[in-house]
């Protein structure tokens, strides 16, 4: 059985700091991420993205471009020496009411048993309410990201961090 640290994508790995003027795409924050990710992979976690891609379904996006995002942070990140062993996204919109769209447990679910992971041994790093959410429905440990100065949140994390590369102290 695996271990995986699942990773929220848009402003946690890649910038989105010009949203929603620009739609984050693959530019990474590798100051923020790259020491982290290979802590992580050292320590024998799966790395696997988890991202909420309404882009598409918003037709602001094809299908195809986002796959070729994420295509690039994969080659971006094995160049740097870091393993993204998979990365899964939801197409959908809030409206659609999906399984898949975090806060939902649908792609964590998927991940694991692809994966063979045991999702209680795995933690859930994200940006937003709804990674921390869709960890804790997935009975993952669960990191925020805490980017945005001022954002109060329902969920309470297990931790909280101000880049990737402080998983270091948790990991």
């Amino acid at each position: 059985m695996e271990k995986a640290v699942f990773i929220d994508k848009d402003g946690t790995i890649v910038d989105n700091s010009r949203y929603p003027e620009e739609i984050p795409k693959s530019k990474l924050l590798e100051r923020d991420i790259l020491e982290g990710l290979l802590h992580i992979q050292k320590k024998g976690y799966k790395i696997i993205i988890i991202s909420n891609q309404s882009w598409i379904r918003k037709n602001i996006l094809s299908k195809e471009e986002v796959e070729e995002i994420f295509r690039d942070i994969v080659f971006t990140l094995k160049s740097k020496g870091v393993v993204i062993d998979d990365y899964y996204y939801c197409p959908h919109k809030k409206e659609d009411e999906c399984n898949c769209r975090k806060p939902m447990a649908g792609l964590f679910f998927k991940a694991a048993e692809k994966h063979n992971i045991i999702l209680k041994n795995s933690f859930m790093i994200g940006d937003m309410e709804e990674d921390i959410l869709a960890g804790k429905s997935a009975g993952m440990k669960t990191i925020l990201i805490f980017n945005r100065k001022g954002k109060f949140f329902d969920v309470i994390p297990d931790y909280v961090i101000n880049n990737i590369n402080e998983v270091t102290k948790i990991i």
